[in-house]
């Protein structure tokens, strides 16, 4: 299904761009409604979703358990998973719930189909303090100004880093708000010679091609124009991300997230096993870490962990486009049944369901991003700075608007770079003509 083929390109090219749902007030339209703790009154919530079973085994079966006389009726109705015409969908089967993309909560914000939650929330004195602030100003950006739904978790990223081997070696420790340039500059310091399998790397990476994909999520930078189809590849600061991922290949500082033979993905991350400096990943790392400490791996040696907000973007160093929405709820104008949405969506932004999902024991076996919800710490490790920098929801936005166009864009583009910066790296090509060739590329397979 092309829903499905859009979630895996995106998750390979770690630009995830996580379905999200978002909520809005018509012209005139009052949320309803009484403040209510409904825990035992009967009532219906209808949730407009792409797959039943799916919503069922990650959200309704926990909100039954805490709203156990709440009956959840989920309308999937057949090719939802292509749908791109949400406000029809709404209109036809009158959900109470719906769980949109950022481009479509943008655009249905725009349109006032949507229930604003600011008089929910004060008149419930439901407490945002603890929610991530930089997210909820963006989402009011992205909603023109009003809070039109909330995400339960953010895909954010941070630079974790191995303060043993930056004492080691007295490279000056990570900060906040440092740029790719900044960081690769860092890892330059370290040594670059060596085996493979044993030595000491700067960073490690996916290689070249990827960590220009990295590069330019965090700056926002789009390859094609989503409304000309027009390939902007070759603008300078695609230009200074090619540069930067070649010389960071050519130096040799980057792991390329070497796999060692009959180990398993632990025993083959240099950075678990203590010899990479530095990490650019989400908390799915810190999980990972956790279980090489307990026992994961055999004679595993811990060390000293540090965590700095970044990359950021040079264009705004409080800024990043490094964080995904996964499902933003939202209730749309004119819902039946308001106050049993607004439940749902409190309690999946709210402090139990993010102790039930922090916790060591839990069966959640998916955490792979923190919550919308701060949390302290998570596994003894401080979350801190993956909640300092303000998202930009820009480039996810553009790049959903691509990926409907065609889900073969992106694996198309990286394709090309993988084929131009390699010959650059091997000395074959310069880079100003790997650029002129990107472009020329990447517009023919916009022009397909």
């Amino acid at each position: 299904m092309k829903h499905n083929l859009l979630r895996k390109v995106m998750h390979v090219s770690l630009s995830v761009l996580l379905i999200g749902v978002s909520a809005g007030l018509s012209t005139g339209k009052q949320a309803s409604a009484n403040s209510d703790n409904q825990a035992d009154t009967a009532r219906t919530l209808k949730v407009l979703y792409w797959n039943a079973g799916e919503f069922q085994r990650v959200y309704g079966d926990l909100f039954s358990k805490k709203y156990p006389n709440t009956t959840i009726e989920v309308v999937a109705p057949t090719g939802m998973s292509a749908i791109t015409d949400y406000s029809t969908a709404i209109q036809k089967y009158s959900p109470d719930l719906v769980m949109l993309p950022p481009y479509h909560y943008k655009q249905m914000s725009k349109d006032k189909k949507l229930v604003d939650l600011e008089p929910l929330i004060q008149r419930d004195q439901y407490d945002t303090t603890s929610l991530y602030p930089g997210l909820l100003t963006e989402l009011k950006k992205q909603g023109g100004g009003n809070l039109y739904g909330l995400s339960p978790d953010a895909g954010s990223y941070a630079l974790l880093y191995n303060a043993d081997l930056f004492k080691k070696y007295k490279v000056k420790a990570p900060s906040d708000g440092m740029t790719w340039e900044e960081i690769l500059n860092l890892a330059k310091k370290f040594p670059a010679k060596g085996d493979k399998k044993t030595r000491i790397w700067g960073l490690s990476s996916f290689g070249s091609s990827n960590l220009v994909m990295d590069i330019a999520r965090t700056e926002g930078l789009t390859y094609i124009d989503p409304t000309t189809l027009k390939a902007t590849a070759n603008t300078t600061a695609w230009k200074n991300a090619y540069r930067l991922s070649v010389e960071a290949t050519k130096s040799g500082v980057l792991d390329e997230k070497i796999s060692l033979p009959g180990k398993s993905y632990l025993e083959s991350s240099s950075f678990i096993m203590g010899r990479s400096a530095m990490i650019v990943a989400s908390i799915s790392q810190l999980k990972s870490l956790q279980a090489a400490k307990s026992g994961g791996v055999k004679n595993y040696k811990p060390f000293t962990l540090g965590i700095a907000a970044g990359p950021a973007d040079p264009k705004d160093r409080k800024s990043t486009g490094n964080v995904y929405i996964t499902e933003i709820f939202a209730i749309p104008a004119g819902a039946a049944h308001v106050d049993a949405a607004w439940d749902f969506i409190k309690y999946f932004n709210g402090d139990d369901y993010a102790n039930q999902y922090y916790k060591p024991t839990s069966s959640n076996n998916n955490i792979g991003a923190p919550l919308s919800r701060m949390i302290k710490e998570y596994s003894g490790y401080k979350l801190d700075a993956f909640y300092k920098l303000k998202p930009n929801l820009d480039s996810s936005i553009t790049s959903y608007v691509l990926m409907n166009k065609s889900p073969n864009f992106e694996l198309d583009f990286r394709s090309i770079l993988s084929k131009e910066l390699t010959q650059v790296v091997n000395g074959k090509k310069t880079l100003d003509k790997a650029t002129a060739a990107i472009q020329l590329s990447t517009q023919a397979v916009a022009d397909k």
